[in-house]
Formats: C-alpha cells, sequence, structure tokens
C-alpha cells in the first residue's frame, strides 16, 4: 500500500510538472528559496524589491501558489499554519488537475462571476483551500 502512496504521489507531480516548472520560472526569477517540505514542495518568500514584491502588496496577496511552488509575500509566511494550509491545498489541486489547473481555475472564477458572486472568494478551488485551513481538516494524503 506505502509503494502505491508513493507511486500515486509521483505520478502528481509528475502530471503537474508544466504548472510546477511555471511556478518555479516566477519565484526564481523573484524571490529567494526559503525551503523544501518533506512532500517536496518548495516554499520562497518574494524579494522586497522588484515587480513582484509591488504586485503582492498592491493585491493584498499574503501568499499563492503555483504547481508545486508556494511564494510568500512576507517572511514569516512559511511560519503561518493557516496559510501553508491553504496553499498546500492549492499544491494537492495542482497534483489532480495538472496543467488544467489554471485553465479550471480561472473558468471558476469566471462562472461565480457570472452567477453574481464574488469571482475569488466563491471560486471552488478557494472554497475548499480555505476549508483545509481548519485544523483536523481530512484531505488525501499520499505521503506517510
Amino acid at each position: 500500500m506505502r509503494a502505491m502512496r508513493k507511486v500515486l504521489w509521483l505520478s502528481g507531480y509528475v502530471w503537474a510538472l508544466p504548472v510546477t516548472v511555471l511556478g518555479l520560472m516566477l519565484a526564481m526569477l523573484f524571490a529567494r528559496l526559503e525551503s523544501v517540505d518533506e512532500e517536496g514542495i518548495l516554499h520562497f518568500v518574494v524579494l522586497p524589491e522588484g515587480p513582484l514584491a509591488w504586485y503582492v502588496r498592491r493585491f493584498n496577496i499574503a501568499a499563492f501558489a503555483i504547481g508545486a511552488v508556494v511564494t510568500y509575500s512576507r517572511e514569516d509566511g512559511p511560519r503561518q499554519i493557516r496559510l501553508v494550509r491553504h496553499e498546500r491545498a492549492h499544491v494537492m489541486q495542482t497534483l489532480v488537475f495538472g496543467p488544467l489547473f489554471l485553465p479550471l481555475y480561472g473558468l471558476a472564477s469566471l462562472w461565480q462571476l457570472s452567477r453574481g458572486r464574488h469571482p475569488y472568494h466563491d471560486n471552488w478551488f478557494e472554497v475548499r483551500a480555505r476549508a483545509a485551513e481548519v485544523p483536523g481538516y481530512r484531505t488525501l494524503r499520499l505521503v506517510r
């Protein structure tokens, strides 16, 4: 059973690789590597100067995940458990949906907007990620 979980986890990373490469390119240009966790998720912190720092400040973004790369706007971001759980949920979504994640996320926002709802707060992917912030929330764990 453990070997099967590892195969599934690795398959998810391979499936999500195009999205992860995009996230890695962005992070390497405008952030510094903070850590790599036991699941292989890369945690970056935005460099204080530059276009990405301006962007996250301008739009009040605490963190974002692109593939298996999470980029935090502040130094303490990787130590905020709620935020790490939220972004980890987005990483898991990407492992499931792979290169389809970004267009599906956009479509989910457009769907909510067309219904007169908020394109970010009511987006299905964000609703699920917010649910993952709660201690005790059960997620599919493919490792351990």
